[in-house]
């Protein structure tokens, strides 16, 4: 169950980033006068139509515990690197 869980929750980020993007792009793209994307199809079309909008309109702090509660890599405690000491020469 919680492989499961775990593929699941993989695919729903993954899926969310790449709408995410795919609006973005297609905002980008209609504000400088770029070529448009073609329309969604499917599923996409829940997606880029219905999920980014949603997610972009929601308040900055539900969005952020909606991300925060999501599992996935956002939850990893990355380490900056380490200032290199002496001359860069």
């Amino acid at each position: 169950m919680a492989t499961a869980r775990r593929g699941f929750s993989r695919w729903l980020r993954a899926r969310s980033e790449q709408s995410l993007k795919q609006a973005a792009c297609a905002q980008i793209a209609a504000r400088y006068g770029g070529r448009v994307p073609p329309a969604p199809h499917g599923a996409d079309r829940f997606w880029v139509s219905v999920y980014a909008p949603t997610f972009h309109r929601l308040p900055r702090g539900l969005r952020t515990a909606v991300i925060a509660r999501m599992p996935g890599s956002h939850r990893q405690k990355w380490t900056y690197p380490s200032r290199p000491a002496g001359p860069a020469v």
